[in-house]
């Protein structure tokens, strides 16, 4: 797949862009201040109307992947300037005005990337033109220059810096950058046209128009994480007293919310959603067409009890999470699942779906931490036929296929991380079913309980492995970062 990389370069290892007048500091730089710093150059050579000043409303498409070196605020600084709004009077020290410096330290190369990925519409000719007129960004005293050029995937894996992945749909006011969206060049052109016309002999000062045609979207990395939106019940009996299941068995709690879900989401499937029976077969029940190797769906992930030393991992708890940008569709489904009785395959006690907001057993599953540990084990995707050199392999394809991007060390073991839990074995030494149970289709793949380490911190919850989807393979924290 190719990208486009837009790269700017600094002059001077500090940023002073803002957020907004007053801050905070802004990091990284955001994809519309870029854009705004392109289209100024265009039109200071006179082309904004041209072919390259058209390529530039291609980056109102999508916002794109930004990698940026590692960062810390600088010193704040008050200075004083002229105030040029107060020419009537004469003695310059009487009308001076404070303007606040808060500065960004790039602790690396003072470069920042820009990538999104190509389509037949991209211009990247003319987009590498504009690229080359860039002057500054940020502020005016932030001088910079930048180039463009085309990229596959494993050049951007040899980039340096910290990557910022753009977030779209997340209910989240913190670690918001603005990105153009269709309309951003006709506005810039209004807001710098009402600058130009600000002053008219004779008359009063006109409004500056500021620019107001943007989207905004979070971005996170290992410096800003963000765990997939996740929703938790707590199981009630008919008589409302707590309700614990057999941890052993955890895939069937698993199998009856997903079955509550289809049903529920079938009789009143949430708005936007173009075709409701093929959403409820894909995104509720995740049924994947052939020839597709991952989608987006709905995870039903019962919950271990954990915490203590006497906990007995009984299930008490289930998590439903969704892809990012789907939170909307999950508070649909908590909504109607709220209440709702579960209906056990072969009859038995049903039992009852109540919202919990949080407690000490979620928190260690929704915590932020460098240290996880499976409580379920984690179900690979293949056999290892007992060659550790291919368990290392399919561990590796099991976090790549569950998002997980981060660098990390990772150790592994039968046996179970976490008091009263079950090891990842199917038999014990008497040839007897042992562990936890396994749906049909995971019978032949190999099982493994594994610690992660990462260098940052990340936020569940983290599910790995090919039954991450159903309760098999989630993580706790071992050690929860402060916050």
């Amino acid at each position: 797949m190719t990208h486009i990389c837009i790269t700017v370069r600094w002059l001077d290892d500090r940023y002073h862009g803002l957020l907004d007048r007053e801050g905070p500091p802004e990091w990284p730089p955001s994809p519309f201040r870029l854009f705004q710093a392109l289209v100024a150059g265009v039109a200071c050579r006179g082309q904004l109307d041209g072919e390259m000043g058209k390529s530039l409303e291609w980056l109102q498409s999508k916002p794109p992947l930004i990698l940026a070196p590692r960062s810390q605020a600088g010193q704040i600084i008050t200075r004083y300037v002229p105030n040029n709004d107060g020419d009537a009077i004469p003695d310059r020290q009487n009308r001076l005005t404070a303007k606040t410096f808060r500065p960004t330290i790039m602790l690396g190369r003072p470069e920042v990337h820009y990538i999104w990925r190509t389509d037949q519409n991209c211009p990247h000719r003319k987009l590498a033109e504009a690229s080359g007129l860039l002057t500054c960004l940020g502020w005016g005293i932030d001088m910079a220059y930048a180039d463009a050029q085309l990229i596959d995937e494993p050049n951007i894996g040899r980039l340096s810096g910290v990557r910022w992945h753009p977030v779209t749909g997340t209910l989240r006011d913190d670690g918001l950058l603005r990105v153009p969206k269709e309309g951003s060049m006709s506005d810039l052109r209004d807001a710098h046209e009402s600058a130009l016309k600000r002053i008219e002999h004779g008359k009063p000062l006109r409004t500056v128009y500021k620019p107001r045609i943007f989207d905004r979207v979070f971005y996170t990395s290992v410096e800003r994480p963000i765990g997939r939106e996740s929703v938790i019940f707590v199981l009630r009996n008919s008589i409302d007293d707590p309700y614990a299941y057999s941890h052993a068995k955890l895939v069937h709690i698993a199998g009856m919310v997903r079955h509550a879900a289809i049903k529920v989401m079938g009789d009143f499937h949430p708005d936007g959603v173009d075709d409701p029976e093929a959403w409820v077969h894909s995104f509720v029940a995740g049924h994947r067409s052939d020839g597709v190797e991952t989608h987006e769906r709905f995870s039903y992930i019962p919950l271990p009890s954990i915490g203590h030393e006497h906990a007995d991992a009984m299930i008490r708890r289930v998590m439903v999470t969704a892809p990012f940008g789907c939170e909307a569709h999950l508070r649909h489904l908590a909504n109607q699942l709220d209440g709702i009785q579960l209906e056990p395959k072969g009859g038995g006690e049903r039992p009852v779906l109540w919202l919990l907001r949080s407690d000490g057993v979620t928190r260690q599953y929704l915590a932020t931490s460098s240290e996880w540990a499976s409580v379920s084990p984690v179900v690979l995707p293949g056999h290892d036929d007992h060659k550790p050199a291919k368990t290392v392999k399919l561990i590796e394809k099991a976090l790549g296929q569950s998002g997980i991007d981060q660098p990390c060390e990772f150790t592994w073991s039968a046996m179970a991380n976490f008091p009263n839990c079950l090891g990842a074995h199917k038999y014990d030494r008497n040839k007897q079913p042992t562990g936890y149970y396994r749906p049909d289709y995971l019978q032949s793949l190999t099982a493994v309980h594994i610690r992660l380490t990462f260098k940052h911190p990340v936020a569940g919850p983290l599910t790995v492995g090919a039954g991450r989807h159903c309760g098999l393979g989630v993580f706790a924290a071992l050690q929860p970062a402060r916050g």
